[in-house]
């Protein structure tokens, strides 16, 4: 009979593995097999041994348990392919078209409707195979109770025909000479009595903990055998498998003695108690220190290890950073890793769905799902070409002048305000070229540039026009992603190897799918297929731990041994991890079956968090602690064992992780009025807007006004008050234009207004937005119902007593400074209205009016900063002064005011005031004061700070101040 040896969690285990297999003093070990978890401890076993012997061997046959199962199925059945669970996905679409009521079956079905539950149904046959479940047992119990009908139609179908199922699954396998790892586990267990395994003189099985029922099967007859060893690490606690483990052989303890470097087995019972004894008090003599710091978020978590790595790290070679959630990876990278002088390696998976690359072919999928026959969404088309990988493409020509060429499309497409457009349209738009031309410094042609916005067409849009199935798909992107390694920096990103690696496995995969030839008649369903089946795919970064800093999941630390280690993400729900409900094989049933709960699963990380923590020498416990998240019931229990074995409570302090926040005052920026400045000053026109910006902040006004920095474009299918502002005021000039030096309005002409409302607005919206849906059309009816309200008020209040002077008028004039010179005056009007003898000026608003309005003052003010005090826009009195300087139409016969299109109110400038006297005698030397003020070449423009606009500025990096 086979050994059974027990040693400490401080132990390390592989070098412990390691000199029992060197005893043997040879040169050839290739007849000793040892079996661990997973991959990684075979990479140390080897280095162990090649420094120990110091010459040439032949190591050991070493093994992960996936791998020694697979062996044994191979040996006992060879020739088998293992199935990945796309094509095991569907050969179960297959097999459910034979249940009666099924209601996947085609035509009025689809695979990328079964999908979902054919993963689902996938991994529970998987699991049913690697706990030895048979058919028989399923056939006994009663499944249908467990599901409502009218709650999950579809999982009680499944779940009731799941023995047919199975069987027809398996039996389609065979038939196609494929396997899967529950398969193979199933095989191996069942037929282990025939494999010859002789070739193994020696067998190890080294940090097994949990076992499946087939490994549990394999292991138990191969301890049948005296030259094989079960080796497990513990330290006196109780843990349910190794329970278990007991009853197959005798259990022999190992320690390492201080004084001498050999093993002492003790196997004589009546000594056990006192061993014991003995080991607890050498174990709390060598506690790991544990510190434990709480974060309030992920980046306070990340910035706080990089504290801790700066201060504490000096032996990278033993230190481990592990990662309970492998969201946490990228942050780490960027904030932590990259910023230090640390070599490092990374072994754990990464969701596809969070790299780069997803995140372009993604936006190739959803430039094709918002398609209008030959016409592309805008917004999609340019977050398209505005990717890192795109827009920086070198193909017929430099990664500059590609990157001008697609600003030049942004801005020129946006301008035209249009949602969709064609692409042969935006080829033959010389001003997209020519702007972009005068830009790049060379003599590259216009001509040259549309060549290269063509051939980018071509390959990123045009090719993916043919694609209907999953072969074609595969091959599209396929193309993409080699195009974008030939011909841009993405191969020189950070992780770009094993991104674009795992992405071109991926596509093999679906390309040799056995699906690959279907046609998808709705390209939607081809789309959530590639979506879902991408949701599956974990990247796996498969490095060397050999040198350097060690980042990796909590699983992947088995069998491992680390000096200082480093945990991140310690949460409840995380670690352990909160166990989604599994809509088909509920708990009752997976009790019935005998199959691991999520209790058992939650042993099973408490052991591996156990055994982390207890080999290591300083340990730092990392959590987010806030309104929705606190510290892990492992982290708890920790805490409460370390106050009973020290008798008192707060032996673990929490260290909060402080972030360094600069309180020093920021400095104001200024720019001093250089002559180039002062030449653009000389020849301005000054608008109310100008003005008012100026009143905001000198900086954003020099920026905008200046040097005439504009802001981004918005799109035109983006909802903002911007975009409903153009839209409303656009509307409104179509409207009364017909107007415009007519007749005084009666009847007859409101009803016309009120007529073609509706037509107007629908015209402008579709000329924005194009076809309306959703929310455009929402808002649309939104601004209809403001508008008809608007004209009712207004011819109540002014039937028969109004005429239309103008709408959105452009007026000019100049004026005259104190030192002579003159400047001009501009503003564009909205609408202007003659009432009696009186001129009215309307400006429109489609908000509040209050940050509009403008209130009376009875001084003339100096500066900018007393004008700051009283005024909120001069807008109205302005409008009013450039009229009257264009007509010479007197004061009194002119007022302005606001209109609210949301709320109807107005607030008009004038009511019983002198109007001239305000306009001339207060108001016209106030803006001369603040205009003088502007072109002062002693007074640089400064930015404020203290304006409540700053955290709505368009310029906030050149100010140096971001919010």
């Amino acid at each position: 009979m086979g050994k059974i040896i027990e040693v400490l969690f401080s132990t390390d285990l592989i070098e412990f593995i390691a000199d029992r297999i060197l005893k043997e003093k040879r040169y050839d070990f290739s007849s000793i097999a040892v079996i661990f978890p997973h991959q990684r401890p075979g990479i140390y076993l080897r280095q162990i041994m090649a420094k120990k012997l110091s010459h040439s061997f032949f190591p050991p046959l070493i093994f992960s348990m996936d791998e020694f199962i697979s062996f044994l199925a191979q040996e006992y059945s060879p020739g088998y392919t293992l199935a990945n669970n796309l094509d095991s996905a569907y050969l179960l679409f297959k097999v459910t078209e034979e249940i009666p009521e099924n209601p996947w079956r085609k035509p009025n079905s689809s695979f990328n409707q079964f999908l979902s539950w054919g993963l689902k149904l996938y991994k529970i046959i998987e699991e049913l195979d690697i706990e030895m479940v048979k058919n028989e047992n399923l056939k006994s119990i009663k499944m249908g109770d467990l599901w409502e009908p009218s709650v999950s139609r579809h999982a009680g179908l499944l779940m009731n025909h799941l023995v047919q199922i199975r069987e027809a699954y398996h039996h389609l396998l065979k038939e196609k000479k494929l396997t899967t790892r529950g398969r193979n586990y199933a095989l191996a267990a069942e037929n282990i009595e025939k494999v010859n395994t002789d070739q193994f003189k020696i067998i190890y099985f080294a940090g097994l903990f949990a076992m499946t029922k087939a490994e549990k099967i394999v292991v138990q007859h191969f301890l049948r055998r005296p030259e094989v060893t079960l080796i497990r690490q513990n330290d006196e606690s109780k843990w349910t498998p190794f329970e278990e483990m007991n009853t197959w052989g005798e259990v022999e303890e190992v320690k390492k003695q201080k004084t001498e470097d050999r093993e002492q087995i003790t196997d004589d019972r009546n000594q056990k108690a006192e061993n014991r004894g003995q080991r607890m008090e050498n174990e709390h003599k060598r506690a790991s220190q544990i510190f434990l710091h709480s974060a309030f978020n992920t980046h306070c978590e990340v910035v706080g290890l990089k504290d801790i790595l700066l201060s504490k790290v000096d032996n990278h070679e033993k230190t481990a950073i592990v990662l309970s959630d492998p969201e946490v990876l990228i942050p780490l990278l960027s904030e932590v890793m990259t910023t230090l002088p640390i070599n490092y390696n990374i072994t754990m998976g990464y969701p596809a769905v969070r790299t780069p690359v997803y995140a372009l072919l993604d936006l190739f999928i959803k430039l094709q799902e918002t398609k209008r026959e030959n016409a592309y969404y805008l917004k999609d088309y340019l977050n398209l070409l505005m990717h890192p990988y795109v827009k920086s493409i070198r193909h017929l020509t430099e990664p500059t002048q590609t990157r001008i060429l697609i600003h030049s499309v942004e801005e020129t497409l946006l301008k035209q305000g249009k949602a969709f457009i064609d692409l042969c349209e935006v080829e033959q738009n010389s001003e997209i070229f020519r702007h972009a031309s005068l830009m790049i410094e060379s003599n590259i042609l216009a001509l040259d540039l549309k060549n290269i916005l063509t051939a980018i067409h071509d390959t990123f849009i045009r090719g993916m026009d043919k694609v209907r199935t999953f072969n074609q798909l595969g091959c599209y992107f396929e193309e993409v992603l080699i195009f974008i390694l030939k011909h841009s920096p993405a191969a020189h990103y950070p992780f770009s190897g094993e991104f674009f690696h795992s992405f071109f496995s991926f596509l093999d995969k679906i390309k040799n799918s056995m699906l690959k030839d279907e046609e998808f008649s709705n390209l939607k369903d081809l789309f959530d297929l590639f979506r879902h089946i991408a949701k599956e795919e974990r990247i796996p970064f498969k490095g060397i731990p050999l040198k350097g800093l060690q980042i990796l999941g909590i699983l992947e630390t088995r069998c491992l041994n680390f000096d200082k280690v480093f945990i991140l993400r310690v949460n409840e729900g995380v670690l352990p991890s909160v166990e989604s409900i599994d809509s088909l094989l509920p708990l009752p049933l997976k009790n019935a079956l005998g199959i691991p709960s999520h209790y058992q699963n939650e042993e099973i990380y408490r052991y591996h968090f156990h055994h982390l923590i207890s080999c290591a020498q300083e340990v730092h416990i990392l959590y987010q602690e806030n309104e929705k998240e606190t510290k892990s019931r492992f982290v708890e229990k920790l805490i409460w064992e370390e106050e009973k074995k020290r008798g008192q409570i707060g032996v673990l302090k929490v260290k909060s992780v402080e972030l360094n926040i600069s309180l020093q005052p920021i400095k104001r920026l200024e720019i001093i009025k250089i002559p180039e400045i002062l030449q653009v000053l000389s020849k301005m026109n000054f608008s109310a807007s100008g003005l008012n910006s100026y009143l905001t902040c000198p900086a954003q006004f020099y920026f905008a006004k200046v040097l005439e920095i504009k802001e981004r474009e918005k799109f035109a299918g983006d909802i903002d008050a911007t975009n409903i502002g153009i839209i409303i005021h656009k509307v409104l000039e179509k409207l009364y234009q017909p107007f415009v030096g007519k007749e005084i309005l009666g009847e007859k002409e409101y009803a016309h207004l009120e007529k073609n409302i509706n037509k107007l607005l629908e015209s402008v919206f579709i000329e924005k937005f194009g076809e309306l849906q959703g929310e455009h059309y929402l808002l649309k009816e939104m601004a209809l119902k403001h508008l008809k309200k608007y004209i009712l008020l207004e011819k109540k209040k002014f039937l028969n007593k109004i005429s239309i002077v103008s709408t959105e008028q452009d007026f000019t004039c100049l004026l005259n400074l104190k030192n002579g010179d003159n400047v001009c005056l501009s503003g564009k009007i909205d609408r202007i209205d003659r009432h009696d003898e009186e001129y009215l000026i309307i400006d429109y608003k489609t908000g509040n009016l209050d940050r509009h309005s403008f209130k009376l003052f009875n001084k003339i003010l100096q500066n900018r900063e007393e004008m700051k005090e009283e005024v909120k826009s001069f807008q109205l009195p302005f409008y009013v002064l450039l009229y009257q300087k264009t007509y010479s139409i007197p004061y009194q016969k002119i007022n302005s005011k606001l209109v609210s299109l949301q709320t109807t109110k107005e607030r008009f400038l004038f009511a019983n005031e002198d109007r001239e006297e305000f306009l001339e005698n207060i108001f016209l030397p106030t803006i001369k004061n603040l205009i003088e003020e502007i072109l002062n070449p002693e007074i640089p423009f400064i930015s404020d700070y203290k304006n409540k606009e700053c955290p709505y500025c368009p310029y906030p990096t050149f100010c140096r101040k971001v919010w």
